[in-house]
């Protein structure tokens, strides 16, 4: 055959055999100058000389293109922009230590990188977003910005408590780069042992920075910082779930996937009370995505590499996503054990054996290099009792736990769940199915031996429950041809429940705003419960919380101190101190409180402050059984008069009346010992939290 005539397979079959790498080809002589083609570039002189002159160069590129000589990708920029900035970063840190501007920088830096990572895994994953795709995230982000702007401006909340912890971390991170480069990489560096770690603050200074640094400021912060990352690896999940699932209606499958995941309720619930935890979801979306269809028949060291930080990250992010890791991982071995066994008896022992040494050597290499990695927080974790600490918020272990997530995930998740197991069992893919459910199973067995769940602890469930609503969205996809517009209007009758939910502190169910405001509910304990709702998520009685903050300001002096005796969702500390943030001026002049066993210690502060607060009726909103502030005000209201003289009243406007007792008596022992004996139980089970503590101060006051 003349050569003009080569068939293509056969020319590429011949230049195999004689150019194998890019530099046989310099070698050949057969290039002489630079051509660029579709993103590749490679030296040319218009064919390959005289060995095959039919061969042009765009028919080079397209039957050899591991021969070309590549121009960087996107994402090689990228690293190597965030390579250079990091080097500035660096000598800006040693040259000004204490700018303003080096933290916010930093902080913008950490996030670009981020998200550079996560594009760094939705590639490895096999994963392409198309510009469909990414025109419904860019769509779901512009909703989310939209609904939290308007959801935050509409309501006024106090942040208090957990809602309050980040934010006050924020404050702290900011003073410690303010003193230095070195102070401040010390400040979030060394709560590795904590169980709130600084890491989040990291990457949520900017743009935090540029706002007035409220707590409504903080919560819409992580609309840019957390939620464009968040979105990309939700996508990435979407588009694996349907590559293994081989759905062919791609593009109902992403809008009903992506839209009914990143509307679920308890995604953004803990977010939208100024609690980041949903930051942790980026690397669990990212262990998904590494993992699903990951199978261990060949070593990938930059698999394994981004494995490990997102399991590292994620256990930084909030301790108790340490459940989601060891619950995942542990079905997922399983899983693969059990692929190996099917091997095995298939008679391929040897490939059977190949998988099972690499997920051990991953294993062992990911164990030892965490163990070293976070020792703080491991040795923290393994020698502290958390299920006799937070005793007080077990509320009845997995059988109270199982209804409550049905609740939860409500009836058309529940239903979509049904239609998944169906796809997936006649797909042939039970490795996903028991991963999902294998994970929500094993986390809650493990999470409810300590607590049961709030709403944001629940976020530990989410990445298998939503592996679950991927399944049923593939099914719905998949079946839009029968009865469409009944399946269309009930997918955006779901999206338009899902956003109206309340974001509230006592949301334990995915309740709509519009039901709670304007069809009550005939239950009285639930008409109670739903009352209090309203006064703590929208709160008509700032003013009057403010003036009394103002009168404790006014009537302490520095080294002076009042005690509220009230600690409660709908009022206890925290709501004076931070009715106006990010001003904070009675911090030192309020004490923190006494309410949990295992968590609070005796009150010592409370014999040394010159006012004691109370109200009545005495706040009990979410409590429980153990809660102590209430025995602490029955025993201050018997000898009350003993002790104290009547100061001030402050009436709420919602029933409560606040009224500030000044004490007029110095404390005794006896005093001491007479509040001290309303805890007995809690004295036995931590005497170095009561009786140790009383003793420690009657000392230091000569008692």
């Amino acid at each position: 055959m003349p050569p003009h005539t080569t068939p293509k397979s056969n020319i590429c079959f011949r230049i195999s055999r004689l150019l194998k790498t890019q530099r046989d080809i310099l070698r050949s002589g057969a290039v002489c100058g630079w051509t660029s083609l579709d993103g590749a570039v490679i030296l040319l002189d218009g064919g390959l000389g005289p060995h095959f002159p039919e061969v042009k160069g765009k028919d080079l590129y397209r039957i050899m293109p591991s021969v070309a000589l590549r121009r960087p990708s996107p994402l090689q920029w990228a690293g190597a922009v965030l390579g250079v900035c990091a080097l500035v970063l660096a000598l800006l840190g040693l040259f000004a230590p204490a700018s303003t501007f080096y933290f916010p920088l930093v902080s913008l830096w950490a996030s670009a990188a981020l998200f550079v990572l996560a594009l760094c895994v939705v590639r490895i994953a096999g994963v392409k977003l198309d510009f469909y795709r990414w025109a419904v995230v860019a769509g779901v982000w512009a909703v989310a910005v939209v609904y939290f702007y308007w959801t935050l401006s509409s309501r006024s909340f106090i942040y208090i408590w957990d809602y309050v912890n980040y934010l006050n971390k924020q404050y702290a991170a900011e003073a410690a780069f303010a003193q230095s480069t070195g102070a401040g990489f010390g400040f979030i560096l060394g709560s590795m042992a904590d169980d709130y770690t600084n890491f989040i603050t990291l990457f949520t200074e900017f743009p935090f920075c540029l706002t007035d640094h409220t707590g409504d400021a903080y919560a819409f912060c992580q609309v840019f910082c957390i939620l464009p990352t968040l979105l990309v690896l939700l996508a990435g999940l979407v588009v694996k779930v349907g590559q293994i699932l081989n759905v062919k209606n791609r593009r109902y499958y992403f809008l009903f996937g992506m839209t009914l995941t990143a509307a679920y309720p308890f995604l953004r619930m803990s977010a939208m009370l100024g609690q980041p935890d949903w930051f942790g979801l980026i690397f669990g979306f990212a262990i998904l995505l590494l993992t699903m269809d990951f199978r261990f028949d060949r070593l990938e060291p930059v698999r394994f590499g981004l494995l490990f930080l997102a399991t590292a990250a994620m256990i930084l992010a909030r301790r108790w996503f340490l459940y989601f890791v060891v619950g995942y991982y542990f079905v997922y071995a399983l899983l693969i054990l059990a692929g190996c066994l099917g091997l095995a008896r298939a008679g391929e022992k040897a490939a059977a054996l190949n998988r099972l040494k690499n997920l051990i050597l991953f294993g062992l290499a990911s164990v030892v290099a965490m163990v070293i990695l976070l020792w703080p927080m491991v040795h923290h974790i393994l020698t502290y009792n958390y299920g006799d600490r937070y005793s007080y918020y077990n509320a009845g272990g997995a059988l109270t736990e199982l209804p409550l997530h049905l609740y939860r995930l409500g009836l058309f998740n529940l239903i979509l769940m049904g239609m998944g197991f169906r796809l997936a069992r006649r797909r042939k893919q039970s490795f996903l199915l028991w991963l999902a459910a294998g994970q929500v199973l094993v986390s809650l067995l493990l999470f409810t031996r300590v607590q049961n769940t709030g709403s944001h602890q629940f976020l530990l469930f989410l990445p298998g429950y939503f592996i679950l609503f991927l399944l049923g969205a593939a099914a719905l996809a998949e079946g839009i041809t029968r009865r469409r517009n009944l399946k269309l209007g009930c997918w955006a009758f779901v999206l338009m429940l899902s956003m109206s939910v309340r974001c509230s502190p006592l949301t334990t169910l995915a309740m709509p705003g519009f039901v709670i405001e304007h069809f009550p509910i005939q239950i009285p304990a639930t008409q109670y419960f739903i009352s209090l709702d309203k006064l703590i998520y929208d709160r008509k009685d700032i003013g009057q919380i403010r003036a009394i903050a103002d009168w404790i300001d006014s009537h302490c002096a520095e080294g002076e101190v009042s005690y509220m005796i009230p600690h409660d969702m709908l009022y206890n500390p925290d709501h004076f101190k931070n009715c106006r943030l990010p001003d904070a001026p009675i911090n030192d002049k309020l004490a923190f409180g006494f309410s949990v066993p295992g968590t609070h210690n005796f009150p010592t502060q409370f014999f040394e402050a010159k006012y004691v607060i109370t109200c009545e009726p005495f706040p009990q909103t979410y409590v429980g059984s153990g809660e102590m502030s209430g025995r602490l005000n029955d025993r201050f209201l018997a000898v009350r008069d003993q002790y104290f003289t009547f100061e001030k009243s402050f009436d709420m406007g919602n029933g409560t009346t606040f009224t500030i007792w000044k004490r007029t008596v110095a404390p005794t022992r006896a005093e001491v010992e007479y509040y001290l004996s309303a805890f007995t139980a809690e004295d036995a089970q931590y005497p170095e939290m009561f009786s140790q503590v009383a003793e420690a101060w009657l000392t230091a006051h000569g008692l």
